[in-house]
């Protein structure tokens, strides 16, 4: 029985061992668990967090993806507007530029058919006046020139003067520049006809009367030969002065008086001419000044300007007005004092300002 006891003793001793030493397990498993646990809901926790932040930046994600494509499309639009707008431009500076071209092209029509007529009538001015009894003179064109006259100079009119030939040129120019055209062909004909005493010593260049306002310079002297830039105007005037001087050396006497007047006659023509020609170039210089103004204009106002002004044509005065006022010096004061009469529609200032200017002259 003793040896029964120990045994169990012993057998029990070694169960409070097993049992402490489960329970000493299970204290280690309860503390795992429990830390497991906090873990767990630590995780959990995280857990939820990350799925809100994950549905937070998914919503973003959209949100940005559908801003992005809104922007891409805007952008796109913005692109398609830009090369709409650009193709536009292109096509609108075509136009201008073929409008400006097809100006410029009409520009140099008008200006080469106003070249053209003018010397056409000219010559066929110059023929008729030389045929009037006030004037009579021998006449010789570049078809029919007189006998002896002759080499590389045919000049487009001719009138016998007191033997010697007086050249009237019509000159026509295609060039832009018409003071430089002018001024080489005085060089060009002073060379050809240097020293030919058929030649009298006065040669006139007919240019159109709106031309002469842009000539700077209308009086040239080159290799002892005068040079003078005239307006179809200007030429019944010469044709009375050269008559009357040739009806005076024709004589065998001349009256002190009459040489005296002959004299005040040509100094009032040359006068004349020259302030005409003086008028013409202050009026195109203050016209060309209140022209350069459009500049400071928008540039709409100023297309819608070139677009009437190329639209207006220019309407000449037609012959026969011309030429009545040309040969009726009685017609041309009628004029004169309907225009200065009360019921002229010129405001006062301006008749004051033209008589202030002639006064000078």
């Amino acid at each position: 029985m003793k040896a029964e006891l120990t045994a169990t003793t012993k057998k029990l001793g070694e169960m409070t061992q097993e049992l402490q030493s489960e329970k000493s397990e299970r204290d280690q498993l309860s503390g795992k668990g429990k830390q497991l646990f906090v873990e767990i809901t630590t995780l959990k926790e995280k857990h939820d967090s990350l799925t809100k932040e994950k549905e937070r930046v998914t919503q973003e994600l959209v949100h940005f993806q559908a801003e992005e494509k809104r922007k891409t499309e805007a952008f796109d639009k913005k692109i398609s507007q830009l090369d709409e707008a650009k193709n536009a431009l292109e096509d609108e500076k075509k136009r201008i530029r073929k409008e400006d071209e097809e100006e410029a092209e009409q520009e140099k029509a008008n200006r080469d058919r106003m070249w053209s007529e003018h010397e056409e009538k000219v010559k066929s001015h110059l023929f008729e006046l030389s045929k009037l009894p006030q004037y009579n003179f021998q006449s010789y064109d570049n078809k029919n020139l007189p006998e002896g006259f002759g080499g590389k100079f045919k000049p487009d009119f001719m009138i016998d003067f007191l033997g010697q030939y007086v050249i009237f040129d019509a000159k026509v120019s295609k060039s832009e520049s018409l003071q430089t055209y002018v001024s080489n062909n005085v060089k060009t004909t002073a060379e050809k006809i240097h020293s030919d005493p058929k030649i009298y010593p006065m040669v006139f260049f007919v240019v159109p009367t709106e031309s002469i306002g842009t000539l700077s310079k209308t009086h040239f002297q080159e290799q002892g030969y005068e040079f003078f830039i005239i307006s179809p105007e200007a030429i019944p005037m010469l044709l009375s002065a050269f008559k009357k001087i040739s009806a005076y050396e024709l004589a065998e006497q001349m009256d002190p008086r009459d040489r005296e007047n002959i004299v005040t006659l040509i100094a009032e023509f040359d006068h004349h001419i020259n302030m005409r020609n003086a008028l013409d170039i202050i009026a195109s210089q203050t016209g060309i000044a209140v022209l350069s103004k459009v500049q400071s204009l928008k540039k709409d106002l100023k297309e819608e300007i070139r677009m009437k002004k190329g639209k207006m044509r220019i309407q000449p005065p037609s012959p026969t007005e011309l030429k009545t006022l040309m040969l009726d010096t009685d017609t041309q004061q009628d004029e004169i004092n309907a225009l200065t009469s009360p019921q002229a529609s010129i405001p006062e200032q301006f008749l004051d300002s033209a008589g202030g200017v002639v006064g000078k002259e």
